[in-house]
């Protein structure tokens, strides 16, 4: 485990660090100076998917990027620790061994629920979350339970993971998954997620990470959240429908949402500047 496994055109690669918090040895990026804004990506990305992003807020923001576990160059753990619970915690504690106390925290996907989760569970208490396509409420009460067993089913299987690993080495089979998402995807997007497919470990990590979504739980628990959200749709996503997003603000006190015409799963790679934009925007209002 070292920096050697990252390649040598890797997003912000000169600000990757090591860190052996607890049990979990963590791919970290830290970038800027000022409020600390904490990037959290979504399963199966790493932290090359904020980047773009966090070079706009590096300019007025201490940026702090890493990989979730399993993810990218963070290891897997034990299954029970990619549980969302597991993993909100360990992130907190990340941020407290690091002395970066979050101001603000923008979560992707799976990212946005680590991010409230985390809210919820630690002394951690950001002056406000925004969400990027959050996944927060549950699929369906008979499809969450079965793909959630599916997932982590799979992810025991080494000779699935590996297959999977295998067609990740094609360009056109990542290209043709990138558009299904709904995402406007480009070159650089389609390299920077074959360099991670082939990966059996991101991919087993990655199975777990969905094995462990405890989004029925989250849901309930959304009335609780006391910290500002927005929470932003995109009109082009088919992961994450934009109704979910303002679906959300019924459970989640005070909460705000807005859908991004022309935008897809991935908006925040494809198009960082209208992410920053939307965010400096929350906190002009949180202001």
């Amino acid at each position: 485990m070292g920096p050697d496994r990252i390649p040598a055109d890797w997003p912000l690669r000169d600000y990757s660090e090591f860190v052996h918090c607890g049990e979990i040895v963590w791919h970290t990026q830290r970038i800027g100076a000022g409020p600390v804004v904490l990037l959290l990506h979504g399963t199966g990305a790493s932290t090359h998917s904020m980047a773009g992003l966090a070079t706009l807020l590096s300019r007025q923001f201490t940026c702090l990027l890493i990989d979730l576990p399993g993810q990218g160059f963070t290891p897997v753990l034990r299954e029970r620790k990619h549980l969302l619970s597991a993993m909100s915690s360990a992130v907190a504690e990340l941020c407290d061994q690091l002395d970066l106390a979050p101001d603000y925290v923008i979560g992707h996907s799976a990212g946005a629920a680590v991010g409230i989760r985390m809210s919820l569970d630690t002394p951690v208490a950001p002056k406000g979350i925004l969400s990027i396509n959050g996944a927060l409420l549950p699929f369906g009460a008979f499809i969450e339970p079965l793909m959630i067993k599916a997932a982590r089913g799979l992810s025991q299987s080494s000779r699935f993971v590996h297959f999977l690993a295998r067609r990740g080495t094609g360009k056109a089979y990542v290209r043709r998954a990138l558009r299904d998402t709904g995402a406007t995807i480009s070159e650089p997007m389609i390299k920077r997620y074959s360099q991670l497919i082939c990966q059996p470990e991101h991919i087993e990590g990655t199975l777990r990470m969905m094995g462990g979504w405890e989004l029925g739980k989250l849901a309930t628990d959304l009335a609780q959240v006391t910290t500002p959200v927005h929470l932003i749709g995109s009109a082009k996503d088919h992961i994450v429908p934009a109704t979910r997003a303002h679906r959300a603000t019924r459970d989640i006190p005070g909460s705000t949402a807005v859908t991004l015409g022309n935008a897809g799963h991935l908006i925040h790679e494809a198009d960082p500047q209208r992410i920053f934009d939307e965010f400096m925007h929350f906190l002009d209002r949180l202001n």
